[in-house]
């Protein structure tokens, strides 16, 4: 029955029904009214429809939600992965996430989807589940995508007269900027062997002399920037033990938060480098707090639980941890046959093989997550 009706039975015997704040009495089921109404109003409804007078909006939110559960559900019961790049596309849009720009995001999103259906959860709730979290992950990341967590000058003085290797002293009297064999080269006769110098002290990428070097191999003990030790450790074909070799960041890590202090924790889950006032800050409530984290000393390496991660390990996340895009516009799915391919999110392109970020040598594969 519902709400305040009740059941009754008059003087001739015969049910009725009786409201108890309207006090109203009737012979009919409350409910027969009410599907009654439902009835007419799809009776009327169809009849506008068939008409012409009204027309299905297929572009409102509700009715984009329900076509791209049939079809993850649809998938799903098929044994088919249930994330592709076209839902999780639409999905993006439903929960206003820019798909060209916040590359974190749009995985999270496919993340998601993919846990709610795993966990058997109910997809209509999809979106305003997702509402709340992605404003944070947006507020927390609101400058990544235009900062580098590296704290390091941005650009090498050159030498001034060749123009082509980096300043290594500066004339006192000239005022300008030598590398040695130029200085040499200008200053070996008349008075200007009497000229006074002062050392020019940069750190320069051994690979390409017009970088700044943010690592450096530890095995080779060179210093490079991110595009040199790429260039020297991944495509030198002649020497593929170089690709073995691990890099350490210098200067130390910038807390991606604050982007002014040290980062001394790396949180497991976020995959994000904090100083600790910002981790404690942003950990202290909800789920947030149960999450994995990992500590930074001085010198670079990560401990989990006091205990030394391994160095290739700890070379993944630091790597995952720099990448201000999350390996870049690079999201990894699977097809019917579950073979792994790439999706560009900024030209909506595909390939086969995992592509490496330009940016930071940072291969797409780091974000597969597992079959």
């Amino acid at each position: 029955m519902p709400p305040h009706w009740c059941e009754l039975t008059n003087e001739d015997g015969e049910t009725v029904y009786y409201h108890e704040k309207t006090k109203a009495v009737q012979k009919t089921h409350p409910l027969i009214l009410r599907y009654k109404e439902i009835y007419y109003k799809a009776r009327s409804y169809q009849k506008k429809l068939e008409a012409g007078e009204i027309s299905i909006d297929l572009e409102r939110p509700e009715q984009k939600l329900m076509a791209i559960i049939a079809e993850v559900m649809g998938r799903a019961s098929k044994g088919l992965p249930p994330a592709t790049p076209d839902t999780v596309e639409g999905l993006a849009k439903l929960v206003n996430v820019n798909s060209t720009q916040e590359f974190f995001l749009f995985r999270c999103v496919k993340q998601t989807l993919e846990a709610y259906v795993e966990k058997k959860l109910d997809l209509h709730s999809f979106v305003r589940d997702l509402k709340d979290p992605v404003d944070f992950l947006r507020s927390i990341r609101k400058k990544q995508n235009q900062v580098d967590v590296i704290r390091k000058p941005t650009s090498i003085i050159m030498c001034q007269e060749c123009e082509k290797k980096a300043a290594v002293v500066k004339c006192e009297q000239c005022k300008d900027y030598f590398c040695q064999d130029c200085f040499n080269g200008t200053h070996a006769t008349g008075k200007r062997r009497a000229h006074i110098t002062s050392d020019v002290e940069q750190l320069v990428c051994a690979a390409y002399e017009d970088r700044v070097a943010t690592c450096q191999c530890v095995q080779c003990g060179l210093f490079y920037s991110d595009e040199g030790f790429l260039y020297v450790h991944a495509f030198d074909a002649a020497r593929p033990d170089l690709r073995n070799h691990l890099k350490r960041v210098i200067n130390g890590l910038v807390c991606l938060e604050c982007e002014h202090y040290n980062a001394s924790v790396l949180c497991e889950d976020c995959v994000d480098l904090f100083c600790t006032e910002c981790f404690i800050k942003l950990h202290r409530k909800g789920k947030r707090r149960q999450h994995v984290h990992l500590t930074i000393d001085n010198t670079g390496q990560i401990f989990r639980g006091g205990f030394l991660v391994p160095p290739e390990e700890a070379q993944v996340l630091t790597d995952r941890a720099r990448s201000t895009v999350e390996t870049g516009p690079w999201v990894p799915f699977r097809d019917d046959r579950l073979n792994v391919f790439w999706y560009n999110l900024t030209e909506k392109t595909r390939v086969e093989q995992s592509p490496i970020d330009p940016q930071t040598g940072v291969p797409a594969a780091v974000a597969l997550d597992p079959s």
